[in-house]
């Protein structure tokens, strides 16, 4: 995992999330797409002209702002591998470290598609609220995020993805269930996606907001057009015809 990439419409939660690169991913560079010049002049101020490679933001959701982002950091950074970020997102010091441990351990043997960090606001698979079968807390945390484990579906709140994996599926134009349906495409591709043990605290919601109706309505029509395949998996419905 070799960069840090982040679409953002300038939630004030980016500034810690920059904090806390700062402090934990010194090494890592940072692309970031954002809509305001004001804030590429804090991100560049707080992480240095060297680190930071900025592109305007002008997509309007989730699926279509990290696909140019992401797709940018590839094809222009030459690299293997790089973090999708929320901007609502804070490290801990050890997330990197673990992750990176995680990713290099699973693909000894797998096909990597997402691995995603744990988190106190993202799906059950990844939620450190959601104890295990028969799970035991010690140690002030459950035994299970100790370990890593396979999931269907990553919420890529603070997920790795090889170069190889992106071009073989991205997002698509939504925000709510673009993880679901690359997930889905990727998992069809013979990928596999794994819960590390690398923990991020989460905000949650901090540009979507939290009319969780409204989120779930909202992409209805895109995938009834775009992806009838994936419709009665999300909306429990068959897809009219």
């Amino acid at each position: 995992m070799q960069a840090i990439v982040i679409a953002t419409i300038g939630s004030p939660s980016i500034h810690v999330l920059l904090e806390s690169i700062t402090q934990y991913a010194r090494e890592l560079p940072v692309y970031v797409s954002a809509n305001s010049l004001e804030l590429w002049g804090e991100v560049r101020k707080r992480l240095g002209n060297n680190r930071v490679i900025f592109r305007p933001n002008t997509a309007t959701n989730f699926g279509d702002a990290y696909n140019a982002i992401v797709s940018y950091a590839f094809n222009t950074g030459h690299y293997d591998s790089l973090i999708i970020a929320n901007d609502d997102v804070v490290l801990a010091p050890d997330t990197i470290e673990k992750m990176q441990a995680d990713y290099k351990y699973v693909g000894r043997e797998f096909k990597v598609g997402f691995l995603g960090a744990r988190s106190d606001y993202v799906l059950p698979a990844q939620n450190i609220r959601v104890a295990e079968e028969d799970d035991v807390f010690s140690a002030l945390k459950w035994e299970s995020e100790l370990h890593i484990k396979m999931t269907d579906v990553i919420a890529p709140i603070f997920a790795a993805i090889s170069k190889e994996a992106w071009e073989t599926a991205q997002f698509p134009s939504t925000n709510w269930y673009s993880d679901n349906i690359i997930c889905h495409d990727l998992g069809k591709a013979g990928y596999f996606h794994f819960v590390s043990r690398g923990y991020v605290h989460h905000a949650g919601s901090q540009t979507v907001g939290t009319d969780f109706a409204k989120c779930h309505e909202e992409p209805r029509e895109w995938i009834k057009t775009n992806r009838p395949d994936m419709y009665e998996a999300i909306y429990g419905i068959t897809n009219p015809s």
